[in-house]
């Protein structure tokens, strides 16, 4: 049931709210050529540009969310002279709504005597990535990050004091919760002040678009106002830090999605403008083993919020069977109750992909997200009714459940006898799905609908080093050019794991100072 409590209020209420925070994003070039093509067409665009404007600095940093405000203070710390271009009206990014960050050895964890070893967080990583992660990264992250977190305090970060598993019961007290439990509280404002006051130039609601190359090395970027009007910083290190390209629906297809019917609800300037660069530049690319944080909703029941329940928990609520267009079961309907991450790659394989329940299903569900027996009968009733997107139907019969999408009604009604076999016996003999789960389909009316994708950012998509840096196909690094934060993430593969609770916000924090410190040594 924490988990539960997570699903509801963490992620999606912290995203939501830095994407209403960022509405004045400049207007953004969503274009998703392959590489080779847009180093082709590069030249020729920024030959034709003419700067407006042109300043100098030692490092450029390219967006202003956890990550980069992160390595703009700590290259100021260092002496540098830093210019921080962001997209948006204001900092924050992605980060307004990230409510705390993973550490070990923290100055708050041995107050409160927690402690955790690297064994009980690295097996379950690397087993979960199928060992393509390269472990030294969450070594990294395991060393530094106590550090990190005293590091921030000392710059003015405020923390609520509150240090727990975030609800996942793998035993990794790793969550450090900032006030209020928002990044945009507790970690932006004073991260602001403090590069401010460390000499920082912010610039806002300029978007970066192109680097700029001297003989192979990055030297600069080039970016543009909403009026058109050209800046070019040129630098000495540029780091990319704009939050990944979950706004760019075609880029998110390459993950697995249908561009068609996601439901973006994160900052409107993640559109992929750091990708971009990285890959006119030389970089890698690293966008189709992107992970990302995004489930299923269903369009006909209420959902002007991302936590609007129980829409928002269906998917990761295990009672509900899931078929595809075969009328086949195609996986263990729980797996997103124990990271709701991992329902998204098993409907990757499937055409098509359907949920059916029964009323004492779908009572049970809103019974489990807060929801009231009776709202949740009249939410369904009237949904069925309205039935946005034509993808919610009701029968008093499992037959009936196959005609709205055209799919076999024997087959159908085969496999659910199955199911319900397997739910009386206790054991689920196809996908083994936990017994907690098994409840029969047996009280109609029955319900079939078809989902949609609700989807909040992207995680990875420019390869790197161990240092931030971005490397090309054959792991040379691109000289003067730094990848952090969600931009240059390596710590997964497909799948955000989340047993290790803030790992994506601490590795950000401690990339964005490994990097800052990085190219700060090599000015």
């Amino acid at each position: 049931m924490e988990r539960r409590t997570f699903i509801k209020g963490a992620a999606f209420a912290g995203v939501a709210a830095a994407a209403a925070g960022l509405a004045g994003c400049a207007q953004q070039n969503t274009s998703s050529a392959p590489a080779e093509d847009a180093q082709e067409t590069t030249s020729a665009t920024t030959e034709s540009i003419t700067p407006s404007e042109t300043i100098d600095c030692d490092i450029c940093v390219v967006g202003a969310g956890i990550s980069g405000l992160t390595a703009c203070v700590q290259a100021a710390e260092n002496g540098a002279k830093v210019v921080v271009l962001e997209a948006a009206g204001e900092a924050g990014g992605n980060g307004a709504g990230v409510e705390g960050s993973f550490a070990h050895g923290s100055p708050l964890q041995k107050e409160q005597g927690i402690e955790f070893e690297f064994s009980s967080l690295i097996d379950a990583e690397m087993s979960a990535t199928q060992y393509r992660v390269d472990g030294r990264l969450w070594r990294d992250l395991y060393d530094k990050s106590g550090d990190n977190i005293q590091w921030l305090i000392d710059q003015g970060v405020e923390f609520s004091g509150e240090v727990n598993d975030y609800g996942t019961g793998a035993g990794i007290v790793s969550m450090h919760w900032y006030k209020d439990g928002k990044g945009g509280v507790g970690f932006v404002p004073p991260m602001v002040a403090k590069a401010e006051e460390l000499g920082v130039k912010f610039r806002y609601s300029m978007e970066a678009q192109h680097p700029v190359m001297t003989d192979g090395k990055v030297t600069g970027v080039l970016a543009s106002d909403s009026d058109g009007n050209w800046l070019q910083v040129n630098a000495k290190a540029v780091i990319l830090a704009t939050g990944g390209f979950g706004a760019d629906s075609e880029m998110v297809a390459r993950i697995g999605y249908d561009p068609e019917n996601i439901w973006y609800y994160g900052s409107p300037c993640n559109t992929g403008g750091g990708y971009r660069i990285a890959m006119e530049a030389g970089g890698k690319d690293f966008s189709y083993m992107a992970a990302d944080n995004a489930h299923a909703y269903i369009r006909a029941l209420p959902h002007e919020g991302p936590t609007d329940m129980p829409n928002c928990g269906m998917s990761m609520c295990g009672w509900y069977v899931w078929i595809n267009q075969d009328a086949e079961r195609f996986c263990r309907e729980d797996c997103g109750a124990v990271n709701f991450c991992q329902q998204n790659p098993p409907r990757w394989n499937q055409k098509e992909w359907y949920f059916i329940f029964d009323q004492s299903i779908y009572e049970a569900s809103c019974e489990m997200y807060g929801v009231t027996v009776e709202d949740g009968r009249k939410i369904l009733e009237e949904s069925v009714a309205t039935n946005d997107g034509d993808c919610l139907y009701q029968s008093d019969t499992i037959e009936g459940l196959a005609e709205p999408f055209g799919l076999d009604a024997d087959a159908l009604v085969a496999e659910v006898e199955k199911y319900n076999g397997f739910c009386e016996a206790g054991f689920d003999d196809d996908w083994v799905k936990d017994k907690q789960w098994l409840m029969p389909l047996s009280q109609p009316p029955y319900y079939i609908t078809k989902p949609e994708t609700l989807f909040l950012m992207t995680i990875g998509g420019i390869a790197t080093d161990r240092n931030g840096q971005v490397i090309d196909d054959d792991k040379n690094v691109i000289e003067g050019l730094y990848a952090v934060g969600v931009d240059g993430c390596m710590l997964y593969r497909n799948v955000y794991t989340i047993d290790a609770p803030g790992s994506c916000s601490g590795n950000a924090i401690n990339m964005g100072r490994t990097a800052a410190n990085h190219a700060c040594e090599n000015l």
